[in-house]
């Protein structure tokens, strides 16, 4: 074999690094050389691993100022006005501004207080300040008043109380009750609530709805100046995503409102009852959830609720709901500006009339209701649009009612994660602090919107979210009745009678250690069609289906000895004791392309994978992936590793590509971010596709045809078709893979047996006794629904193997009697004791210095194991201080103090794409005069005017809740939110935002045809899409038919596509929309031809929902 070196020069997104180029002599055979050749030793040789000691420390940073305050006041600020709520005395109190840390800190003694008050330290990150004003109130005296966006990290100091200190409590994360006069703590009080009730009311400091700090000071002249120098910088930093600082640092005297002049300041009192005002103004629980949810976070004070209620007043309860929820939309800034009535009088003059009924929701999904309960907040969500469950359907009316809410945990900034500090202090005291106000809500409920919530479930998706069921009972519905008829939370399901279920035996030998039938049953090839109709799949017979039936859940195969609905159930596959026999489907078999990820890369290249040529096959990537536009056209045919991501997409690329719509600025925009999300993947995930792979559900031989180390393996890439029987050497593995025995070498092979009785997309596992199954191999896989990746490219093999690794669970914690209760603490033991994904990142860094088979890796790889059956076993994981690592590779993108660059084949495929990618969107109006040329009857312009606005309003309210721009959505990827927010931006795209847009699509496809079908004089919908094309982009339709109705557009802002918003909020209109059109993109695109461009079906491609422009009314039965 002849190796040559090239130096890249594919795109600016590929540094110049030497990588290898393999060209094959005659007769030589690349897999026959990677086999002997060890292409880690090469990267040792070149450089070697480093002892890798602890990273110097620089010198920490001293902060831009300290200050010494002697008078601390709590409050907040609308309209330019400071109303102070909580106000005392103090001394030694410091306030500091780090910009090296990027944080400013305070530490509150209270000294003079008749309680053992502990010390207040908070820390609020420079992101998090929304207003910084600096007032000189004579020769010596200044005051420094800073409003937040969110509240800061408290904690309480119990070093000076002797008690705590006895007990071994000295600092923790603190709730506002460990400054509460009547020494209750959060495990002893009362439930939380979104506002202050009992003994929460006499709290002196309620910092979930005071954002504004005000600091009084003595100075000298050296020192203010020092302030504001260190302010006017503040106002100069660049915040990605969010506004500049607001910053005055020479402002005039404050205006300040004092509501705790005559009292003691330390016996807390509220005097704006929300709650009490809303239910004497007879307000839905609708229009009450609202309310508070905007108090809660902060977008409204208290003391304007009054106001709001007699704003409303006069109002249909329907546009009330419309208007409170439209509040969400605008930037909090946009309300502290203006007072919250100005903003309702605007949206008023502008929101469209009351409908007679609320638009359908599209089948099998619901509106559901969202709560976070912080260490100082229970913040409310407006409802999002999702997929329905067995539950839900059960209850729908309750549903509807707004019984059932998903309530979370999480910090102020975003994802809970506890600290060996926050431990320790539960030990000490279980009765205080943040754990025990999570364990207060589970055990006792939560107060919203004047209902009384208690806790429902928590299934392993819940637990990993940190989240978990709860519901408001009455009457007959109460939460043991709900959990009564649980066991069934899939997305359809097809209904059977007690003679269609037959039970089998499971496939085990003398040990009966290992079960190689685990979680798979058989079912007839008509009931597995049943099952992909209902779940709505384009698999016309798919060879196996996952299902949930009450307490049974994993995958039923095909057997061709079966009819009608009849299946056959194995021991292995129930979970539960249940009498429900809905069969919900879950999934159906079906192909999708195999993809390599950084733990797969890892763990094959230690084993022997060729390394120099996964580099070639990576550049090949970034290649198809910089020359996207050119390839389009090609993408329905190819193996393009764009082909996926692009079918995610709201409007029908290539057939836009196919009608010469290119340079139109949302399809450009929806192409960029496809793009960016590629590259982005490569970059951070090393997700490289794998052209001869497959991602597959297992399944078991049922024949017992296969000997061991066997597999059969058909599939159909291209289409019914294109079926291929894949023979010879392959890889398996199964994700995550950790250790280095989770990748094996297996052989595929053919049987007659399979041709008659085929089966497709599916990987079946031999089932001949063995040493141990296979499935249970590869990362403790089984057979209830696991996906296995099966890599057949002869380049790509691993040449040797590792001893497997003993999945075998940790014995777990037994339990008679468990009550509800017990599920309480061990959803609050999972949040303290969740570590998997430290495990992880550990056994990367480890992984990549010393190699997956070194003995740390196999001891994390084991405590990864224990961590994932955390869940069932009760069993806490705790890592060994000698296994965290002290340095880590560059690609895992932690502080470069703490990185070196990675020498393995991971660092060198993260640094190939430099810069980083990012998203910079297109503002180029191209107009199509084919479309733009065409008369459009002036009722369809009026309509589609009055209709954009419409769908402006909700689509924003959309990129607001979730921080994604409009091509983001559209697009259906991610790519604006940073590494630290991606994974939770990419569960939005997936989960909520995709049935919110779904949604909102087949809304105005609905309203589009009864218009069309009330109006036949336009010429049907052909001519309604263009009259949305040109009432969108071209300027004197726009003003005519959209500005003048779209007024309520001045006082609001919206996420443009770049990011950023537009300008101040009084008096700014915003950037405008531009996707109304492409909800009816088929319509655009036959209206550009005779012949009828649509987007080309592929029977193979089983998307798992519709696309929105394949989704038919629900409502009057017409076709889009």
């Amino acid at each position: 074999m002849s190796r040559t070196w090239v130096t890249n020069k594919i795109s600016p997104f590929v540094s110049p690094l030497l990588v290898f180029k393999l060209s094959p002599t005659a007769g030589e055979h690349p897999v026959s050389e990677a086999m002997e050749y060890n292409f880690n030793a090469l990267l040792d040789e070149m450089i070697p691993p480093q002892d890798m000691l602890p990273p110097v420390r620089k010198p920490r940073e001293p902060p831009a100022f300290t200050l010494r305050p002697h008078l601390f006041a709590m409050g907040s600020t609308q309209a330019a006005i400071f109303r102070e709520e909580f106000r005392v005395e103090i001394d030694r109190a410091i306030v500091s501004l780090n910009f090296a840390e990027q944080t400013l800190f305070f530490r509150i003694p209270f000294a003079d207080a008749p309680y053992k008050y502990p010390i207040l330290q908070a820390v609020c990150s420079i992101d998090d300040l929304e207003s910084v004003r600096l007032v000189k109130r004579g020769n010596s005296i200044a005051t420094l008043t800073v409003t937040l966006r969110r509240p800061p990290k408290i904690e309480a100091d119990f070093r000076g109380i002797p008690d705590a200190v006895d007990s071994g409590l000295r600092i923790r994360r603190a709730t506002e009750l460990d400054w509460s006069p009547d020494a209750i703590e959060e495990g002893v009080s009362d439930p939380p609530g979104t506002m202050p009730r009992k003994c929460r009311v006499r709290t002196p400091m309620k910092f979930g709805l005071w954002l504004t700090y005000s600091f009084e000071f003595s100075y000298r002249s050296s020192e203010l100046q020092r302030v504001r120098v260190a302010l006017s910088r503040l106002r100069t930093l660049d915040r990605p995503g969010t506004d500049k600082v607001a910053v005055d640092p020479e402002a005039e005297a404050d205006v300040v409102t004092r509501t705790s002049t005559g009292q003691d300041p330390y016996t807390g009192s509220d005097s704006y009852n929300v709650d009490d005002l809303l239910e004497k103004a007879m307000y839905t629980f609708d229009a009450r959830y609202l309310v508070v949810g905007l108090v809660s976070q902060g977008l409204i004070l208290p003391i304007e609720v009054a106001n709001i209620i007699h704003t409303l007043w006069p109002v249909h309860p329907t546009t009330r709901v419309g208007v409170l929820r439209a509040l969400f939309r605008l930037d909090r800034r946009a309300l502290v500006d203006q007072l919250a009535r100005e903003q309702i009088r605007r949206l008023l003059r502008h929101m469209p009339a009351p409908r007679p009924r609320e638009p359908s929701l599209p089948p099998g999904r619901v509106s559901m209701r969202r709560a976070v309960v912080t260490p100082t907040r229970v913040l409310l969500f407006p409802e999002v649009i999702e997929t329905s469950n067995r539950v839900l359907r059960a209850w729908l009316p309750e549903m509807r009612a707004g019984r059932f809410i998903r309530v979370g945990f999480a910090d102020e900034d975003g994802r809970l994660r506890v600290n060996k500090r926050m431990a320790e202090a539960e030990e000490a005291d279980p009765d205080g602090g943040l754990l025990a106000r999570i364990r207060n809500v589970l055990h006792n409920g939560v107060y919203i919107a004047g209902r009384h919530y208690v806790f429902l479930a928590a299934g392993e998706s819940q637990l990993k979210d940190h989240s978990c069921w709860m519901v408001c009972e009455m009457g007959e519905f109460t939460a043991d009745r709900v959990r009564q008829q649980m066991g069934d939370f899939s997305k359809e399901h097809v209904e059977l009678t007690e003679n269609d279920i037959e039970t089998l035996d499971d496939i085990k030998y003398d040990d009966n250690k290992h079960i190689y039938s685990d979680g798979v049953g058989n079912c007839s090839q008509e009931l597995a069609t049943k099952c992909a109709e209902a779940l709505g799949s384009d698999q016309k017979a798919p060879s196996a289906v996952q299902i949930r039936m009450g307490g049974i859940k994993g995958v039923l195969s095909v057997h061709p000895h079966l009819e009608k609905n009849q299946v056959c159930i194995r021991p292995s596959m129930q979970k539960f004791q249940s009498d429900l026999r809905g069969l919900g489907v879950m999934k159906v078999s079906r192909f999708a392309p195999a993809h390599l990820n950084r733990q797969a890369i890892c763990i094959m290249s230690a084993l022997g994978m060729n390394t120099h040529i996964l580099l070639a096959k990576f550049q090949q990537q970034i290649h198809h992936v910089n020359n996207l536009e050119n390839e389009m056209q090609t993408l329905d045919t190819s193996r393009h590793p764009a082909k996926h991501v692009y079918k995610n997409a709201f409007i029908p690329v290539t057939a836009l590509i196919k009608a010469g719509l290119v340079e139109q600025q949302l399809l450009k925009n929806v192409l960029k971010c496809i793009k960016c999300q590629l590259l982005r993947d490569l970059k951070y995930k090393a997700r490289v596709m794998v052209a001869d792979g497959a991602y597959l559900m297992g399944i078991a031989d049922e024949y017992d045809v296969l000997e061991e180390g066997q597999i059969y393996c058909a599939i159909t890439p291209n289409g019914t078709n294109s079926r291929r029987v894949i023979t010879g050497q392959c890889t398996i593995f199964r994700s995550p893979c950790i250790h280095p025995g989770d990748a094996r070498l297996v052989t595929a092979v053919d049987h007659p047996i399979f041709q008659e009785h085929p089966l497709t997309n599916v990987v079946v596992f031999s089932t001949k006794k063995s040493a141990r199954d296979l499935p249970s191999m590869l990362g403790g896989g089984d057979l209830d629904g696991d996906f296995y990746t099966v890599i057949y490219d002869k380049e790509l093999q691993i040449a040797r193997v590792h001893e497997p690794m003993d999945y075998s669970p940790v014995t777990p914690v037994r339990k008679d009697n468990v009550h509800i209760s017990d599920i309480c603490d061990f959803v609050v033991d999972f949040i303290r004791s969740d570590v998997l994904g430290l495990v992880a990142s550990d056994h990367q860094a480890l992984a990549d210095r010393f190699g997956p088979q070194h003995d740390d890796c196999l001891e994390l790889a084991q405590l990864n194991s224990n961590a994932v059956d955390f869940p069932k076993s009760g069993v806490a994981v705790h890592i060994p201080g000698r296994l965290r690592p002290v340095r880590y590779p560059d690609f895992m993108g932690r502080d470069p103090d703490f990185s070196y660059p990675s020498p393995r084949v991971l660092g060198m495929m993260y640094r190939l794409i430099e810069p980083a990618p990012e998203y910079h969107p297109s503002y180029d109006i191209c107009i199509d005069t084919r479309i733009s040329s065409k008369r459009i009857v002036p009722a369809y312009l009026q309509a589609a005017g009055i209709m954009k606005q419409n769908y402006d309003v909700k689509l924003e309210g959309i990129m607001r809740q979730h921080s994604l721009c409009e091509a983001e959505i559209i697009a259906g990827v991610s790519i604006m939110s940073d590494q630290k927010k991606r994974r939770a931006a990419d569960d939005a795209i997936r989960g909520p935002v995709r049935e919110a847009t779904e949604s909102l699509f087949s809304e105005y496809r609905r309203e589009a045809r009864r218009f069309v079908k009330d109006h036949p004089s336009g010429n049907g919908l052909e001519n309604w899409a263009i009259a949305c094309y040109q009432i969108t982009h071209i300027a004197e339709h726009r003003t005519r038919w959209v500005d003048a109705l779209n007024q309520s557009r001045r006082g609001s802002t919206a996420v443009s596509d770049d990011g950023t918003e537009d300008g101040e909020y009084a008096e700014v209109t915003r950037r405008e929309l531009i996707s109304f059109p492409w909800v009816w993109a088929s319509e655009i695109c036959r209206s550009l031809d005779d012949a009828v461009i649509k987007e080309e079906e592929e029977e193979e491609e089983d998307l798992g929902w519709r696309r929105p422009w394949e989704i038919q009314s629900d409502s009057d039965g017409e076709e889009d």
